[in-house]
């Protein structure tokens, strides 16, 4: 019978063998045959019957203790119930018994990482002999935590491993390399859907693609990996109930986006409007707990797959289905492939277009969506008449205080964006202002920037154009609040291009810092448009390159009237539709009934 269960799970054939298990669970002979409980648990495990598959493996652990096998179930068993640790602790035993089994190892260090625990991981790491392609995978994985490139990459390339070295190569700015890197492991594994999402995220910030070819790359994901169109589902009807708007997310936890949400999700109008989160989190954290008050109704649903998730939704009878999250990792982009709610929509989370043909709108405004955007989406732009953003400030963040050139007697432009945005052109405009303004200093601050290797390689881009290494400030702050800290020796905060900085821009805005920003392709290339725009401050948005390193040097040449703006920027900031999240969700509301 034991065989029988093993040759029928190695063929796929899993009705039958849970057929089998069930009939062993049923015969009172075999409650104490171990190999048979064994059996039986890992078949109920793998049909997601936790209950019958606890009860088996308790058994088998009594029957067969010190057994490598039954531990490990009993670990897959916790991970799947959320209980971490029990998890770690099996894991932990499995390995004590058996020091070389790296699919164990494997399996621990993927845990940690989920956790965050990535001094743990490579603590494990350390201990594993010999390092398989996973575990070489897996070391990379650690060292890119660490902000580790050079060591990150090694790995990434001893393991054989293309699209993980892409997103190593990304970290340190290296689009064109990263692209070939995917490329690879597409023409490796055309099937391999991972490589074509990290490949779209790439083209994101690649500034030889203008916004045509970016949406045709997004055109040619969907069309190889998402399933045929699905009919529109009919819009029934209020009938004196009110509009159920669902917002689908990966990121309702610890994660900035939570500071988007809690400004609008609170304000809009419950006489018109329901509100429903689909939370696909693994694990809650204290973000998660800090969101949920703020929903009418919130829904756990990590554990669900698409078609569940799809089903759900239409359970819940939403009319306006949200994304907020885009192709960003652990996406749920292919429950509205399915055609979820009759309306859907996406904004905040992602930036670009989705390239699903299921998604009707684009939610942005006149700045993210200028005249002629429609050439970048796939979805049809949705103008709000306000800013489409609003930003609660995190706690914690302090004053700006004094403009930091009258004491350091030179001014000091900073950006603390990722490498990725910090294209060659980028460089030799920042160069070009440096070389105009005499003494000043250039401040980037990113996770990269612990590396030596990518500290080299950034001052060597610099040195092509005449900038001395002693003129870059190039590190990594942290934990918070060491980088809103570091905001306070910044000046003037420079926006790169052709994909703009998110979140640093509104945190460098709220810590008296101005931006100098170039109007790019739509939307990525317009997030810096939004945010003036929103602020009264249209001169500081520019429309060519020329034109920005003159506006910046400008800038950099009034330190009276810096020293005002940075005394009076977040008083402004704070009155702005930028802080208004009332106002946004009015708007929000208008467009969700409208687009319904």
């Amino acid at each position: 019978m034991i065989a029988k269960l093993a040759a029928l799970a190695q063929a796929g054939a899993w009705d039958e063998a849970l057929q089998a298990a069930l009939a062993i669970d049923a015969d009172p002979l075999a409650a104490d045959d171990g190999p048979a409980q064994f059996g039986c648990a890992q078949i109920f495990l793998a049909m997601g019957d936790v209950a019958r598959a606890q009860k088996s493996i308790a058994r088998a652990l009594a029957l067969l203790p010190g057994q490598t096998g039954p531990l490990l179930v009993r670990a897959k068993l916790h991970a799947t119930t959320g209980n971490a640790e029990a998890a770690l602790a099996d894991l932990a035993a499995c390995l004590a018994l058996a020091p070389k089994a790296a699919d164990i190892r494997a399996m621990q260090v993927e845990l940690l990482h989920r956790l965050g625990r990535y001094a743990d991981a490579a603590t494990s790491l350390a201990a594993a002999e010999p390092l398989t392609p996973e575990l070489f995978y897996l070391r990379s994985v650690t060292e890119l935590a660490f902000g580790e490139i050079t060591a990150a990459e090694k790995s990434a390339r001893l393991g054989q491993n293309p699209r993980w070295l892409g997103t190593v190569l990304l970290q340190d700015g290296r689009v064109a390399q990263a692209r070939a890197a995917f490329a690879a492991a597409m023409a490796a594994d055309p099937a391999d859907e991972q490589a074509c999402t990290d490949d779209l995220f790439a083209a994101n910030y690649d500034p030889a693609l203008d916004a045509a070819a970016l949406k045709k790359l997004y055109v040619g994901w969907a069309r190889r990996f998402l399933p045929p169109d699905p009919p529109r589902l009919a819009a029934p009807a209020l009938g004196g109930r009110r509009l159920r708007v669902g917002y689908v997310s990966q990121d309702l936890r610890n994660h900035s986006i939570r500071h988007f949400l809690s400004p609008v999700v609170p304000h809009h109008d419950r006489a018109k409007i329901e509100t429903f989160a689909y939370a696909s989190i693994g694990q809650p954290d204290s973000g998660t707990a800090a969101l949920r008050p703020l929903f009418e109704n919130w829904r756990d649903v990590g554990a669900l797959d698409d078609d569940a998730l799809a089903a759900a939704i239409r359970a819940d009878g939403i009319d306006v289905l949200l994304d907020i999250a885009g192709h960003t990792a652990a996406t749920r982009l292919k429950v509205f492939a399915r055609r979820a709610a009759p309306v859907q929509a996406t904004w905040l989370g992602y930036g670009g277009t989705t390239g699903v043909p299921a998604m009707d709108f684009y939610l942005g405004d006149a700045q993210m969506l200028p005249p002629g955007a429609e050439e970048a989406l796939t979805e049809k732009p949705w103008r709000l008449p306000r800013a489409c953003f609003a930003y609660d400030p995190p706690v914690g963040m302090p004053e700006p205080g004094p403009l930091p050139a009258l004491k350091a007697g030179y001014v000091t432009f900073a950006s603390f964006s990722r490498l990725v945005r910090l294209n060659d052109g980028v460089v030799a405009a920042w160069a070009a202002i440096l070389n105009a303004v005499p003494r000043s200093r250039l401040f980037l601050n990113a996770l990269a920037f612990v590396d030596a290797g990518a500290v080299q390689r950034m001052q060597n881009r610099f040195a092509v154009h005449g900038i001395a290494a002693e003129r870059l400030e190039l590190r990594y702050t942290r934990p918070q609040p060491a980088t809103w800290e570091a905001y306070r020796s910044v000046d003037i905060a420079l926006d790169p291009f052709a994909h703009n900085g998110g979140v640093t821009s509104f945190e460098a805005l709220w810590m008296g810092a101005p931006i100098v920003t170039l109007r790019a392709r739509p939307p990525l290339g317009r997030y810096g448009d939004c945010l003036t725009h929103a602020l009264g401050l249209g001169d500081w948005c520019i429309d060519t390159v020329d034109a920005y390193v003159a506006r910046a040097v400008a800038a950099a040449g009034d330190l009276n009237a810096l020293s005002d703006m940075r005394a009076g920027l977040r008083a402004r900031m704070r009155v702005s539709p930028l802080c208004d999240g009332r106002s946004l969700a009015a708007v929000m509301d208008a467009a969700f009934l409208a687009m319904w």
